[in-house]
């Protein structure tokens, strides 16, 4: 809907659209505007056909609406995202926790602290990479399969592929990984290279 001088109608006549003529007003309190309008017609006895929009009320819902619909998406969004942590947290740590006699038995015929290190981050990229060549195909098709979905159901919008959440998502995964692995791999270093041999065998 475009709302325009009529002075201006040849700047906003493309081929096909519908023109309709009417009345704007422009009101410090456009909910008691419009009920004093609706009350007036009423009076008057008009039996045309007429359509009455309070405009401001009109974007008033339209703001609200998408505020609801933001408020229920960042917190889905940050809740799955919580979870999906604490899935890798845990998966990783006790990866490394069920490792802890290989892991000892390495650094106790040579492997210093550096290499152990560069070692876990192997380990950890191997990991990253592994999780996003499923996720990021899986991730393209919903958004292409969620596109389709609105488009049938009367949206006019177009396909843009989220470049920018995708590449937010793969530093996220990184991150997560290894962040978590660091965790693991430090925990795993303060144990004795004796005592991690001994518990295991115990």
């Amino acid at each position: 809907m475009v709302i325009a001088p009529y002075q201006r109608r040849a700047q906003f006549s493309p081929t096909g659209a519908d023109q309709t003529m009417g009345l704007t007003f422009l009101s410090d309190n456009p909910g008691r505007s419009a009920t004093e309008m609706k009350t007036i017609i009423d009076q008057e006895g008009i039996t045309a056909n007429y359509d009455l929009y309070n405009v401001r009320e009109i974007f008033e819902q339209n703001r609200n609406i998408i505020f609801v619909v933001n408020l229920f998406s960042s917190v889905f969004v940050v809740m799955i995202a919580l979870i999906a942590i604490a899935n890798v947290f845990n998966t990783i740590s006790t990866n490394i926790k069920l490792r802890r006699r290989e892991l000892a038995m390495l650094r106790s015929i040579g492997m210093g602290d550096r290499d152990f290190t560069k070692m876990m981050l192997y380990e950890c990229a191997f990991y990253g990479w592994r999780a996003l060549l499923l996720g990021v195909p899986v991730a393209s098709l919903l958004s292409w399969v969620i596109y389709k979905g609105m488009s049938k159901g009367g949206a006019e919008i177009s396909f843009q592929f989220p470049w920018g959440a995708l590449m937010i998502s793969i530093l996220g995964v990184f991150l997560i990984v290894v962040i978590t692995m660091l965790y693991a791999v430090k925990k795993i270093k303060k144990e004795t290279i004796i005592e991690a041999l001994r518990d295991d065998l115990a």
